[in-house]
């Protein structure tokens, strides 16, 4: 089962939201900095919980971030985003916070052959690094009856899903598996399940992060938009050779 694997692999929980491809909204930014609570639950949390149940969080800072994003501790997918450094002497651009706009920059120098993913424990560790995404709930429409699949704490269950349901599309997860919201709660669904009449609703593509210790005398740490570190010189998309196993480069 999917939680079993790719969900624990990720993160050990399974978070907030995902949004899906189009243009980011044009709601202006607000103009201080935010902090973003990342929900923390118990690495057994249950595919099912109270949107509301009061959970343990971490704080990290985010700016210019419009209403409406949400933050996810880890990075989706089956395969989660990763690269690698592929010569000395790179510099990416980071920044102090996570931001949404272009903000005054963080040259981070990365030593080479390092390997950025959630899946390379050694370099998570040596370096201190943390993997999180700004993503945009999106809503999903039901256009006919159907009861589909579901897994909750207690394993697989059925969902009654009604015409005229909206339900939010919170997280992605792998192999066609997502986290939706429904009436206050979140539960493991596939879209294979779904009618095929189902209606989504397009947002703006995750934005994943992740903070790194750049390769200087003072350690500075910066977090680096994955997007902004594969376009820069000497840095490539790392090609996984297993599943849940990465290093750094030989």
């Amino acid at each position: 089962m999917i939680r079993a694997s790719t969900a624990a692999i990720l993160s050990g929980a399974i978070l907030t939201a995902c949004g899906q491809g189009g243009d980011a909204p044009s709601t202006p930014a607000p103009a201080g900095p935010e902090a973003a609570t990342v929900p923390q639950p118990a690495a057994d949390a249950p595919a099912v919980v109270d949107a509301a149940a009061e959970t343990e969080t971490t704080t990290v800072q985010t700016e210019g971030y419009p209403d409406g994003w949400e933050m996810q501790d880890y990075w989706s997918g089956e395969y989660p985003n990763a690269f690698a450094v592929t010569a000395e002497g790179v510099t990416v651009m980071g920044h102090e916070t996570i931001t949404f706009e272009v903000y005054p920059p963080i040259y981070c120098g990365l030593p080479n052959k390092a390997t950025y993913s959630p899946w390379n424990g050694a370099r998570v560790e040596s370096d201190d690094l943390n993997f999180v995404a700004m993503t945009y709930p999106t809503t999903f429409t039901i256009q006919e009856d159907a009861t589909i699949e579901v897994f909750v704490d207690e394993g697989a269950s059925q969902l009654d899903l009604k015409t005229g349901d909206v339900l939010t599309y919170k997280s992605y997860l792998a192999e066609g598996f997502f986290i939706a919201e429904k009436d206050g709660k979140l539960y493991e669904m596939n879209e294979s399940e779904l009618p095929q009449s189902t209606q989504f609703e397009q947002g703006p593509d995750d934005q994943e992060w992740v903070q790194v210790t750049c390769d200087d005398a003072a350690q500075t740490r910066a977090w680096v938009l994955y997007t902004d570190a594969i376009n820069a010189n000497g840095v490539e998309p790392y090609e996984y050779t297993g599943f849940g196993e990465a290093s750094d480069l030989p």
